[in-house]
């Protein structure tokens, strides 16, 4: 009697562990438990974002019968902030993008934020694996594991975008020489701001200014021509056109002793405006018609981009910079699995099969939205498209396609445009220090205090307020100093120096 009831006992515990094997197996045909995806994408919600994510649901279960993937769409200016939120907190996400001038990877990677997916790779990422070249793959490794699946498209970093309304441009400003002037320098210099002032006393005589000038975005042109060496954010760089790497508090440099002489000058003026100036972000003025005169985004030149700024006016978009670069530290873009995923192994199926044939018409459902709805065909011959509006002039679906993986995989907004980001590609600079990883053990609780400091004097420096600019300048830079800069920049020296010998040995 004891061995049958023991015999039923292992019978119930096979069949159980067989109906669960069959609950998550590809493209399940039951419905044993729906495996409900969290994705994490950046970009601005638009008209269209719900219905287009039903419709992506329901293409999807033609595939995997038991996956719906819920989409959260941060705009990029508070993903890094949500993101660090939602890992202290442990939130479920199961996909994430990471963009380079967001979060830095490689302390994403150092904070055990990211999964190690080499495992599922092997067992369910055979077109991952197959499409993406093996030198993108070793950019994503720390440690020999994989952490990322690297994103085909631009592997060049954004370049700074002055973006301005067309009409009040043509009547009082000139744009080609403000971007001529920029481009001819491959640090900014106080010119480079200044080129700007013509324009802006114009607007301001006309009661064109609107809500002024967008400081917060204007300022990072400061840090043109530096690549950071800590974190997106990170005070410590190096200037990426000078013969040998050397490292320099980015703050103690003139390009930004200029950026708070002139937003000083331009607070003074009016340029920068007094209610705007204590916005927790003005940049959500950014591109109305009665907002900010003029702003800096990070994005690249009309025929290679796929993000084009979206404003409410007609506008003028120049890059500034005239160059393209590859950072050291990681490709542009990557895809992740956070370390708080419910479902890894459903993740790294749906994004193998947006990287698939089969998979692409699903892939640009989400890059792209619905044909005849959120855009048409330029020509039906053609995978160029143009996307529609509303009456606003917003386009009625808009996001970025690397937030789902291969650019290539989708349609071009302009002929040869494909073409020329694989040119830009191969043509850019490549950062002298790829591969380099920072030690920060011996310098972590200088750079933790400067960091503090840099909180505190930054934001007043570059909004213009302070009543002695100067005075104020010093300040900060003697407080970082006493803080322990110095010995930041000599330890990161060193390591940078022993790195590059052991490479070029």
């Amino acid at each position: 009697m004891q061995k049958k009831g023991r015999l039923a006992a292992w019978s119930l515990l096979l069949l159980c562990i067989l109906v669960s094997g069959l609950c998550f197996s590809a493209k399940a045909e039951d419905t044993c438990q729906t495996a409900s995806l969290k994705w994490m994408i950046y970009g601005e919600k638009t008209q269209e974002w719900d219905r287009v994510f039903q419709e992506f649901n329901e293409e999807l279960h033609q595939f995997y019968p038991n996956m719906n993937v819920e989409f959260e769409v941060i705009s990029k200016d508070s993903y890094a902030r949500q993101w660090e939120m939602k890992m202290a907190a442990g939130e479920s996400i199961d996909i994430a993008w990471i963009g380079s001038e967001v979060l830095s990877f490689s302390e994403e990677v150092k904070k055990g934020n990211f999964m190690a997916m080499d495992y599922l790779l092997n067992i369910c990422g055979k077109d991952l694996t197959e499409q993406i070249p093996q030198e993108l793959w070793e950019k994503q490794k720390r440690d020999s594991n994989t952490y990322g699946i690297p994103v085909l498209g631009p592997l060049y970093r954004e370049n700074r975008t002055l973006i301005v309304n067309k009409n009040l441009m043509d009547r009082y400003g000139d744009f080609e020489e403000i971007l001529t002037v920029n481009r001819e320098y491959p640090y900014t210099e106080k010119e480079c701001f200044t080129v700007m002032e013509p324009f802006l006393e114009k607007v301001k005589e006309n009661h064109a200014l609107g809500k002024g000038v967008d400081y917060q975005s204007v300022c990072k042109l400061a840090d043109k021509g530096y690549e950071g060496l800590y974190g997106v954010d990170s005070p410590f760089v190096i200037r990426i056109f000078d013969e040998k790497p050397v490292v320099y508090n980015k703050y103690e440099l003139d390009s930004y002793r200029d950026c708070f002489e002139v937003m000083s000058d331009w607070y003074q003026k009016g340029y920068i405006r007094e209610d705007v100036a204590y916005l927790i972000n003005p940049g959500e003025e950014n591109g109305k018609i009665s907002g900010n005169i003029l702003f800096v985004e990070e994005t690249g030149e009309k025929k290679s981009v796929f993000d084009q700024i979206d404003t409410e006016y007609e506008s003028l978009q120049g890059d500034l910079e005239g160059y393209r670069y590859i950072s050291g530290d990681t490709g542009r873009n990557c895809l992740v699995i956070p370390k708080t995923s419910k479902y890894p192994k459903e993740a790294m199926e749906l994004l193998n099969l947006l990287h698939s044939e089969e998979g692409k018409e699903l892939y640009r459902l989400l890059a792209n939205g619905v044909e005849k709805t959120d855009y048409i065909r330029v020509r039906q011959d053609t995978d160029i498209i143009a996307r529609m509006t509303d009456n606003n002039h917003h386009y009625k679906y808009s996001v970025s396609p690397v937030n789902f993986g291969n650019l290539f995989h989708g349609f071009e907004l302009c002929e040869g445009q494909f073409d020329k980001i694989l040119e830009n590609n191969q043509q850019a600079m490549i950062s002298r220090l790829e591969g380099f990883e920072l030690d920060v053990r011996m310098i972590a609780v200088e750079m933790k205090k400067i960091d503090l400091i840099v909180q505190r004097y930054k934001e007043p420096l570059i909004e213009g307020i302070t009543q002695d600019w100067k005075t104020e300048y010093q300040e900060f830079c003697a407080e970082m100093e006493a803080a322990g800069s110095q010995k930041v920049v000599e330890e990161i020296q060193r390591q940078i120096d022993r790195f590059l010998m052991q490479k070029n040995s």
